[in-house]
């Protein structure tokens, strides 16, 4: 019995400087079950769950966290959001393909983002060309209709996605990236 709650107490981690995945320092986190929940109450009380991949996501409890087979384990509270650093969106982006949606139109389009400040895609069906860079303030900023246009890039629970901030201050979601890939992999 004592190995048990050994094994038990040294299977219950503490979370220690995690930028990488947004979660505060020192957050008490709690493992999933082998067995996971097949039904779960629909009472709110958030966690921060983390899948195996380590990308986090807010569930509505820790019954739902961890009726996700793909959830290793959670914090209690929501997810932070963060909003990234130049160096953070240089790294996402530079070099890399994504798929991402503009969820007020609902297209869905397939980029690659050239290091030399190209950017070349497809949306709708449509293939486009583009220029970006980042400024100062860590900002992505694209040109549309030979305008740039410069926006922060947001983690919000494990997803990334690009902003609007308005006069007073809200939060507008412009894009959200679905997934990223290394290379140009559909030859843009």
């Amino acid at each position: 019995m004592k190995q048990i709650i050994i094994l038990l107490i040294a299977g219950v981690t503490f979370f220690s400087n995690c930028s990488a995945d947004g979660l505060p320092e020192s957050i008490h986190n709690i493992v999933c079950p082998e067995t996971r929940p097949m039904m779960c109450t629909m009472d709110y009380k958030p966690v921060c769950g983390m899948s195996q991949d380590k990308s986090v996501k807010t569930y509505s409890n820790a019954c739902s966290a961890c009726s996700n087979k793909a959830v290793v384990s959670h914090v209690s509270g929501a997810c932070p959001e963060r909003v990234l650093s130049a160096e953070e969106v240089l790294t996402l982006f530079s070099g890399n393909t994504y798929v991402a949606v503009i969820p007020s139109r609902k297209l869905k389009m397939t980029v690659y983002v050239d290091p030399d400040g190209s950017m070349r895609g497809m949306q709708n069906g449509h293939k486009f060309n583009s220029k970006w860079q980042i400024n100062e303030q860590g900002e992505i900023c694209v040109s549309y209709k030979d305008k740039m246009s410069c926006r922060i890039v947001m983690l919000q629970e494990g997803v990334y996605k690009k902003f609007k901030v308005t006069e007073k201050g809200e939060k507008v979601v412009l894009v959200v990236y679905e997934s990223f890939a290394k290379g140009n992999i559909h030859n843009y």
